[in-house]
């Protein structure tokens, strides 16, 4: 008992010992712990900007295509200013008329058809019938491109005159389908804006899936 009593430090200094290696090695152990927690938290945090700033990016290129997608509705709307707002019947079927005058074609009527919607613009069709010579027809579509009025020739027919020609020049039967414009006061150039931004909503921009929306969700939990 003596000889224990005597060797009792030794067993406090081994016991003391064990448990200053054991408590070492817990806080090396939880020291580990916490730089690899903080190694996986800068890799997400890494992660999460470069997300960021694909989103930043991603926002900008919207704006960018919704600046451009502005001018061009905006052009669009200035050359529909361009046409008329009203279309005369009377005053296309009387230009028409002095046009064929002006050429000496002494055989033509001119038929108003119906108006199209179409779009910004409506079109007003104008049947026109008449005999003349080859060079009388081309005389008087030149007058038709050069004139202020903006006429379109949208179909021509032209065919041989059965009847017996007195004339050096073979005079031909012409039908020409001729259009005139006014604008659309009620149309507005449709931007697909709301399009846009409901597909990036939907994580649909472009037509390809995307997370962006949800990343930028998370992002903001983290940060």
């Amino acid at each position: 008992m003596e000889k224990l009593i005597k060797n009792l430090h030794w067993f406090i200094i081994l016991y003391a010992s064990y448990e200053l290696y054991a408590g070492y090695m817990f806080a090396n152990e939880k020291l580990m712990s916490i730089e690899d927690n903080l190694n996986v938290q800068k890799t997400e945090l890494a992660r999460n900007k470069r997300i960021q700033t694909d989103i930043s990016n991603y926002y900008k290129n919207i704006e960018i295509e919704k600046l451009k997608i502005e001018r061009v509705a905006s052009e669009i709307e200035k050359m529909q200013q361009l046409l008329p707002s009203e279309i005369s019947d009377t005053e296309n079927i009387n230009l028409l008329r002095r046009m064929g005058d002006d050429v000496n074609i002494k055989e033509m009527s001119v038929t108003p058809d119906q108006e199209t919607d179409r779009g910004f613009y409506y079109a007003r069709k104008y049947r026109v019938k008449a005999k003349a010579t080859y060079l009388q027809f081309l005389i008087m579509l030149e007058k038709i491109s050069e004139n202020k009025r903006i006429l379109n020739v949208v179909e021509t027919t032209f065919k041989k005159d059965d009847k017996v020609q007195r004339s050096k020049f073979q005079v031909i039967e012409g039908e020409m389908t001729i259009e005139a414009y006014r604008y659309n006061i009620n149309y507005k150039e449709d931007r697909g804006l709301d399009r846009i931004e409901q597909d990036f909503k939907d994580g649909k921009a472009s037509g390809q899936e995307s997370k962006q929306p949800r990343l930028k969700e998370k992002i903001d939990e983290n940060i």
